[in-house]
C-alpha cells in the first residue's frame, strides 16, 4: 500500500482534497529526507503573542474597575467611522497597522493579530496529536475575505458617497463605558474561536481563517504588495525546500524565492520560520523592490496558468461577488440590485489588481467551483443570524457565518467526491481508495452528517422567517393602498365641511397605515377644528415623532397649542419652525400675536416685520 505522505509533490493529485493539494513540503519531505532545523523565531513568537494577550487583558481588567477605558483596539471597530464617520481608538489603531503593513509587510498579522495565536495553538495542539494540518486550494472562495471587507468598510462609504452624504469626520471618540458592547456572547465567541480557530485549521491548513475569511486580512495582503521589506535570497539557496515545509502561512517560499528573489505572495505573516530554518542562511528579512514591482527571475513565473487569462474564471469570480454583496445586502433589508453590481465590479478590479503574483498549486475544477460558490452562498443565507443554541437569543455574526459557510462548502465537495473518485484523501487520511471506501471515509460521513442537518435547518428556518416578512410585506402593501383611498375620501369629507365624517377617515387611514403622516396630519387637523385640541396636539406630535424636521407641521402645532391656549407651547414650536425654515411667514405672525398678548411690543414688531418682508 502506498504512503499518501510520499513526496507529495512530486505526484500532486488536482484539487483540494488531494496530497499535494496545498503544495505545502512537509518537514519529512524535504530534500535528502533531513528535516529542517528547528525554528529560532517560533518560541519568540509565541511570547510576543502571550504578551498582546496578557495586554488585551489588562485593557479589559481596567474597563472592568473603572467603568470606562480606551476603546477596543480592534480593526472591526473601524467600522463605525465607515458607517457614521466616528473616530475610535479601533479605527486609529487599525490605519495605524495598515499603513506599518505597506512598509514592512504583514508582520501585525503574525506576531500580533490574537486570532493567529489561536490558530497557532490549535495548530500545534493538532501536531502534538501526530496531526499535521496542509493547506487546501478552494479556488473561488479565496474572495470571501474581500467580499467581507468590502462589505465591512467600503460599501458603507460607498453608500454615504451615493446618498450625497459626507463622508468626513462627523465626531472623535477614543473612550468608551460598554466595552462589550459590539462584542459577541460568550456562547458565540466560544464558538468562533472554535469554528474559526480549530476546525477550519484541521480541515483547510495552518492559517484557514486567515487564507479564508478574515476580512481584515484582506485589506492586509494589498498593503503587502507595497511593503519594501520582504524575506529575500542570496545565491547561497539550494532550493532544499526547508523554508516551505515549516511556513505556516501557506507560502511555497523556495519557489517564491527562486522565481522572484523574494516572497511576493500576500499571504505571507514574515513569521521568520523560514529565514530561521535555511540550512545555509540564504534568506534574510530586507529592503528592496515591493512585489508589485518585482520582475519575475525566471520567465515561466510571470505567466504560470499559460497566455492570456482565464475569462470563465473571471466571469465565476465576477458573478460569484454580485450574488455574496446581493446575499449580504438582502440580510440587512437593504438589498439593491444595483448596488450589489457596483460594490462587485469595484472588489473584482481591486481584486484582479493586488492578488498577488505567486504561482498556486493544485485547485478544484471549474466545475468545482461552481458547486463551492453554491454551497457557500447557501451557508451565508443559512448561518448569518442562526440562533445555534437553544435558549441564546443572540445569531450567529458575520465572521462565525462565513467560516461556517467555508467549511460547509468544503465538505460538500469532498462528499461529492466520495461518490465520484476513486481515491480521496483529508489532510492525511484517506477516504476512498481504488473506489472502495475506508473507515476513514465512513467516519468522516457519519461527522458530516450532523452538520448537514445544522445547514438544511438554517436554510428552513431562514426560509420561513423571509417568507413571513414577504407575507408582512405584502399584508403592508394591501394596508397602505387602502388607506390611501380612505384617506381621499377623508379629505373629500372635509371639502364638504363635513368633520366627522373626516375624523372617522382618517382614523381609519392611521390605523391601518400609522406611518401616513398626511393622513395623521389631517386627522390632526380635523380634531382641532372639532374643538378636540388635546387629541389633535397628540397627533401633531406623533407625526412630529416620525419626521421631527417638517417645519409645516411645527407650524400647525403651534396653531393648535395657541388655541387650546398655551402659549409658550406656542412660542417654542413657530421658533423650532422658523429654525427649520426661516420663510415661514405664518411662523413670524403667530409669534408676533403672542409676543403682543405678553407686552412685549418690540418682539411683536419685529416679527410683524419679518412677516412683511
Amino acid at each position: 500500500m502506498s504512503n499518501p505522505r510520499a513526496n507529495p509533490v512530486a505526484n500532486p493529485e488536482p484539487g483540494p482534497c488531494g496530497p499535494g493539494a496545498g503544495g505545502r513540503l512537509e518537514p519529512d519531505d524535504a530534500a535528502g529526507g533531513v528535516r529542517p532545523r528547528k525554528s529560532k523565531a517560533g518560541p519568540w513568537r509565541a511570547l510576543v503573542l502571550v504578551l498582546v494577550h496578557v495586554a488585551i487583558a489588562l485593557h479589559v481588567a481596567h474597563w472592568w474597575n473603572t467603568g470606562s477605558t480606551l476603546s477596543p483596539l480592534e480593526p472591526s471597530e473601524s467600522m463605525e467611522f465607515s458607517k457614521q464617520g466616528v473616530v475610535n481608538a479601533g479605527a486609529i489603531f487599525f490605519a495605524i497597522t495598515i499603513l506599518s503593513t505597506s512598509l514592512f509587510g504583514r508582520f501585525f498579522c503574525g506576531w500580533a493579530c490574537h486570532l493567529v495565536a489561536v490558530q497557532d495553538a490549535c495548530r500545534w495542539i493538532l501536531e502534538k496529536l501526530g496531526v499535521r494540518p496542509r493547506p487546501v486550494r478552494l479556488g473561488v472562495l479565496g474572495l470571501v475575505p474581500w467580499i467581507l471587507c468590502v462589505y465591512m468598510f467600503f460599501a458603507p462609504l460607498i453608500f454615504r458617497a451615493l446618498n450625497g452624504l459626507e463622508l468626513g469626520v462627523s465626531e472623535v471618540n477614543l473612550s468608551t463605558n460598554f466595552f462589550w458592547k459590539t462584542f459577541p456572547g460568550w456562547a458565540m465567541a466560544s464558538t468562533t474561536l472554535v469554528v474559526c480557530g480549530g476546525l477550519l485549521i484541521y480541515f483547510l491548513g495552518a492559517k484557514g481563517f486567515c487564507t479564508y475569511g478574515c476580512p481584515y486580512g484582506a485589506l492586509f495582503g494589498i498593503a503587502d504588495q507595497f511593503a519594501p521589506l520582504r524575506i529575500r535570497v542570496t545565491d547561497a539557496c539550494n532550493g532544499c525546500g526547508h523554508c516551505t515545509a515549516v511556513c505556516t502561512s501557506n507560502v511555497r517560499v523556495h519557489q517564491e524565492v527562486r522565481d522572484w528573489k523574494s516572497v511576493v505572495d500576500p499571504g505571507c505573516m514574515k513569521c521568520l520560520d523560514c529565514v530561521s530554518v535555511c540550512p545555509t542562511d540564504a534568506l534574510y528579512v530586507g529592503f528592496g523592490a515591493p512585489a508589485l514591482l518585482t520582475s519575475a527571475a525566471k520567465p515561466a513565473a510571470a505567466s504560470p496558468s499559460g497566455p492570456g487569462r482565464d475569462y470563465r474564471q473571471v466571469l465565476l469570480q465576477a458573478g460569484f461577488l454580485w450574488a455574496s454583496f446581493a446575499l449580504l445586502l438582502f440580510h440587512g433589508g437593504e438589498f439593491d440590485g444595483t448596488f450589489a453590481v457596483w460594490l462587485a465590479v469595484i472588489a473584482l478590479a481591486i481584486a484582479l489588481v493586488f492578488s498577488g503574483k505567486s504561482r498556486r498549486v493544485g485547485g478544484p475544477s471549474f466545475r468545482e467551483e461552481l458547486l463551492l460558490a453554491a454551497l457557500f452562498l447557501a451557508g451565508l443565507y443559512a448561518f448569518r443570524g442562526y440562533r445555534l443554541f437553544p435558549g441564546v437569543e443572540e445569531g450567529v455574526p458575520l465572521l462565525l457565518a462565513a467560516g461556517l459557510a467555508v467549511l460547509g462548502a468544503h465538505i460538500g465537495l469532498l462528499v461529492l467526491r466520495l461518490c465520484s473518485r476513486p481515491d480521496v484523501t483529508l489532510q492525511w487520511h484517506v477516504l476512498v481508495r481504488g473506489g472502495r471506501w475506508t473507515r476513514s471515509g465512513l467516519g468522516f460521513v457519519a461527522l458530516a452528517l450532523p452538520f448537514a442537518l445544522l445547514f438544511g435547518d438554517g436554510v428552513r428556518v431562514q426560509l420561513r422567517e423571509d417568507l413571513e416578512h414577504a407575507r408582512a410585506a405584502s399584508r403592508r402593501q394591501e394596508d397602505q393602498a387602502a388607506a390611501r383611498a380612505v384617506y381621499d375620501r377623508g379629505v373629500a369629507r372635509a371639502a364638504a365641511d363635513d368633520i366627522g365624517g373626516a375624523i372617522a377617515a382618517f382614523e381609519e387611514a392611521v390605523r391601518l397605515w400609522p406611518e401616513f403622516l398626511p393622513a395623521r396630519e389631517n386627522l390632526a387637523g380635523a380634531y382641532c377644528a372639532a374643538g378636540r385640541f388635546t387629541e389633535g396636539i397628540a397627533q401633531f406630535r406623533a407625526a412630529l415623532a416620525v419626521n421631527p424636521a417638517d417645519a409645516a407641521t411645527h407650524l400647525l402645532l403651534g396653531r393648535a397649542l395657541e388655541e387650546s391656549g398655551d402659549l409658550a407651547g406656542a412660542e417654542a414650536e413657530w421658533l423650532e419652525t422658523l429654525r427649520l425654515d426661516p420663510g415661514q411667514r405664518e411662523a413670524h405672525l403667530g409669534l408676533a400675536r403672542v409676543l403682543g398678548r405678553r407686552g412685549d411690543r418690540d418682539g411683536a414688531r419685529r416679527h410683524r416685520e419679518a412677516a412683511q418682508r
